[in-house]
C-alpha cells in the first residue's frame, strides 16, 4: 500500500532511500547535502515522500522560490507509479501525482513553479523530462516562463496551471 506524507526528520526509511539513489546515479539525491536538506527547511520548505509499506520510494521538496514556490524540488522516484495506458503527463511520476496536491495546498494560493535542467542530466532521465515539459505546455498544464540559472545550472521555469492540473490528474485518479 503506498503512502504519501510530509516529512521534516531524518529516518531510517530516508537513509536508505538515499542510499538507493546514490546505487542507481542520481547525483542529487545520493545524500541528504547534496538534496540541500537542510537549506530546503530552513527557508520555509519541506519535503514529501511516498512510502510502500516502510520503503520511500520518492522524494520532492518545496521551497520559497520568486513569488510563490518551487515544487518537485529535488526530486526522485525509485519506481514508477503505475499508469494505464499513454501518458504525456508525468502521472507515472509519484512526483506529479501525489506530491504536487500537497505542495500546492502548501503554497497556500502562491503561484507553484517546477524547474528542469536545460542540458545538464545528472541522472540520464533529466533531459526525457525536460521534453516532458514542453509537451505538458502544450496540453496547458505548465507556462514556459523562461530559462534562468539556479544553484550553477541552467534550468527552465515553469509555472503549474493548478486548475488544468487537477483536470489532467482526474484522468489517472486509481
Amino acid at each position: 500500500m503506498y503512502i504519501t506524507k510530509s516529512i521534516t526528520q531524518r529516518s531510517p526509511g530516508l537513509d536508505d532511500y538515499i542510499t538507493q539513489c546514490g546505487l542507481l546515479g542520481f547525483k542529487n539525491n545520493s545524500s541528504l547535502k547534496l538534496m540541500k536538506w537542510n537549506w530546503c527547511l530552513n527557508i520555509g520548505g519541506t519535503w514529501h515522500a511516498t512510502y510502500d509499506n516502510q520503503t520511500i520510494v520518492s522524494v520532492t521538496g518545496i521551497h520559497p522560490f520568486k513569488d510563490g514556490y518551487r515544487a518537485l524540488f529535488r526530486g526522485a522516484q525509485l519506481g514508477q507509479r503505475r499508469v494505464n495506458g499513454l501518458n504525456r503527463y508525468q502521472m507515472q511520476s509519484w512526483g506529479i501525482y501525489d506530491h504536487l496536491p500537497l505542495q500546492i495546498e502548501y503554497a497556500d494560493n502562491k503561484p507553484v513553479y517546477i524547474t528542469t535542467n536545460v542540458s545538464n542530466d545528472a541522472s540520464g532521465r533529466m533531459n526525457r523530462i525536460h521534453n516532458s515539459f514542453k509537451q505538458m505546455a502544450k496540453g496547458d498544464m505548465v507556462d514556459y516562463i523562461g530559462d534562468e540559472t539556479i544553484f550553477n545550472t541552467e534550468q527552465s521555469i515553469w509555472r503549474l496551471n493548478n486548475d488544468k492540473y487537477f483536470e489532467i490528474r482526474k484522468r489517472y485518479e486509481d
